[in-house]
């Protein structure tokens, strides 16, 4: 028990000065980019004696959003963010007796939540990083929630006194839920390209 104690009060001693040094520090940011592949895909179709119904998707030009962190000992940089995309799709449907093809547009919204961790390797002003985490939330117009998502991402890191500039490309894997009830979904592989703009404080 003493030797435990010994220990316990020794790493206790060699934490402090490292907190010392390099104090945690809050960052803000604000992010833009663009999406690499496809945004949205149709995932509902229904049919019945009288008619028919179908969705085309169409893809977004780009992404923004903010998040707020802390960057600990200097190396572990952790986020939690939230990320906006418009989308937009078109049901069109077909009925008989008369035929007619009646066409609505939908324009909306997909909200991503993802929490993310990354370690920057190096010294200096310019350090590359590598992480990942969680999407623990998202939402899509017309769609249904396809959260928990992993997520990995790496890209470099800009730090010119207290305001940083990080590209980055993030990867997310959706899980597919195949539903009646919704018209629309993210589909199974989502990469953007984005660039960050912090400030830390």
């Amino acid at each position: 028990m003493k030797y435990l104690l010994w220990v316990c009060v020794v790493a206790v001693l060699a934490v402090i000065p490292a907190f010392a040094q390099t104090p945690i520090r809050i960052e803000v940011s604000a992010y833009g980019g663009v999406p690499l592949n496809h945004t949205l895909r149709s995932v509902f179709c229904c049919t019945t004696a009288a008619s028919f119904l179908s969705y085309s998707t169409d893809d977004a030009s780009y992404i923004t959003g903010l998040s707020a962190g802390v960057v600990l000992l200097d190396r572990i940089h952790v986020t939690f963010g939230a990320m906006y995309m418009p989308v937009s799709f078109r049901s069109t449907g077909t009925t008989c007796c008369p035929i007619a093809h009646p066409i609505t547009s939908t324009h909306g919204a997909s909200w991503e939540f993802p929490l993310l961790g990354d370690y920057r390797w190096l010294n200096g002003a310019v350090r590359p990083f590598s992480g990942g985490g969680l999407m623990i939330g998202n939402r899509t117009s017309g769609g249904q929630s396809q959260s928990p998502a992993p997520v990995v991402s790496g890209g470099v890191e800009w730090l010119r006194q207290r305001f940083v500039i990080r590209p980055e490309v993030r990867y997310t894997h959706y899980p597919q839920h195949p539903s009646s009830n919704v018209a629309v979904g993210r589909p199974r592989t989502q990469i953007q390209i984005l660039i960050g703009v912090a400030y830390r404080m």
